[in-house]
């Protein structure tokens, strides 16, 4: 048995006018988009290698990552637009592409005869052509369905697949025809059902808030404060707290800030700046430093009492509100020997969950250091201090209930 060459040349094709259009048959074209796939493929890859590799590394970090899902919107645009660009230079240049070539096929201009594609119908016909696979490809069905097997891409930019080999395809049998094109009617119906079905279940799910925790701007990121529940400014003063007191990374830092970059307004994005300005390193805190003081606020004041020029005075004229602040009050009485003006900050930051396991050490400290002789606070007189909360005990003794101290 003898297999006819898949790729025998014919060196002259037969005219589009002629009696008999030489149609190219499905099996070729069918072979000649597997080749396709096999030689483009690889090169749509190499091309998108670097943000294939970002959008894995964001899944990887966090599986329900935004960002990532953000990334693969992307990179799928990116490979749609590569992969109609190289289409549209091979039919330009070539009237074919490689898979064609290799099986004598050839994209004609049909019904008018021109002596090659124009630029704007090989465009046309390669964005169509990659808009059928967003169908499920139930377009590319006409194929086996139209008497000269011209598909919707083909018909909208009037182009024809023909061979240059001596047998073609003299088109679909009836039988054939109807059955295809009953069957599309019935893809598109089901697709249509499906689209309508889907959309009136996510308009519902909308209106009842479903969607709410998942669209929120403030929704969780860093799984280092995943016990919190906290949202906006106050998570993002928490983990700038936190981050002071070694108990969030810089990473988890960064993360909180960009989200609330992302969502908030600007008029309150110089703290999320401030807080990029802490998790960043020496080469880019000047960028962030500048960015939290574009305008004159409590955030440039904190920014300014961190950087190494910084003054007690611009402190004073952070926001005192802010729990980050009032923890670095807490450390500046430290610093000035005032225990007592310390411990009262501390106990009043651990009212607040998100702080108070992160905040332990440093109450034990300055406990410690208000018990060794000499080291009283500054505003208190005698052998043990004045200062007492709201029952009555002092901080020593509050110390030694709670961690049962004799």
């Amino acid at each position: 048995m003898v297999i006819a060459d898949l790729s025998a040349p014919e060196t002259v094709p037969k005219n589009i006018k002629s009696k008999q259009t030489p149609i190219a048959s499905v099996s070729d074209r069918f072979i000649a988009f597997i080749l396709d796939f096999l030689i483009i493929s690889p090169v749509v890859s190499l091309l998108m290698a670097g943000m294939i590799r970002q959008t894995k590394t964001f899944f990887l970090l966090d599986a329900g990552s935004s960002q990532g899902a953000l990334a693969a919107m992307l990179v799928l645009a990116s490979v749609f637009a590569v992969v109609v660009l190289l289409q549209t230079a091979f039919l330009y240049y070539w009237q074919a592409t490689p898979g064609q070539l290799f099986l004598q096929l050839r994209v004609q201009a049909y019904p008018h005869e021109q002596e090659r594609l124009s630029l704007n119908q090989a465009l046309l016909r390669s964005l169509l052509w990659c808009s059928g696979f967003l169908l499920f490809a139930v377009p590319f069905l006409e194929i086996a369905s139209h008497p000269l097997r011209r598909a919707f891409h083909e018909r909208a930019s009037d182009t024809i697949v023909v061979t240059l080999k001596k047998n073609f395809d003299d088109g679909p049998h009836p039988l054939e025809s109807r059955f295809i094109a009953s069957w599309m009617r019935m893809s598109f119906l089901f697709l249509l059902l499906v689209g309508v079905l889907g959309f009136f279940k996510t308009y519902y799910s909308l209106q009842a808030g479903l969607y709410k925790d998942s669209s929120a701007p403030d929704s969780l990121i860093c799984k280092e404060m995943k016990d919190t529940d906290l949202v906006g400014a106050a998570r993002l003063d928490a983990a700038l707290a936190l981050f002071l007191l070694d108990a969030v990374t810089s990473e988890c830092l960064n993360k909180e800030a960009d989200a609330f970059l992302w969502s908030q307004s600007s008029n309150v994005r110089d703290f999320a700046y401030l807080a990029k300005y802490v998790a960043a390193s020496e080469a880019e805190q000047d960028k962030y430093l500048d960015k939290a003081c574009e305008t004159p606020s409590s955030s440039c004041a904190l920014a300014r009492y961190l950087a190494d020029d910084g003054t007690p005075r611009d402190l004073e004229k952070a926001e005192g509100e802010l729990w980050s602040v009032q923890l670095l009050k807490s450390e500046d009485k430290y610093t000035n020997k005032d225990f007592v003006g310390n411990l009262e900050i501390l106990t009043e930051l651990q009212k607040v969950p998100a702080l108070q396991a992160a905040l332990e050490k440093r109450f034990v400290r300055g406990v410690w250091a208000l018990r060794e002789p000499g080291k009283e606070g500054s505003n208190s007189k005698g052998r043990q201090p004045a200062s007492a909360t709201k029952n009555g005990k002092s901080f020593i003794e509050l110390f030694k209930e709670k961690y049962e101290v004799p």
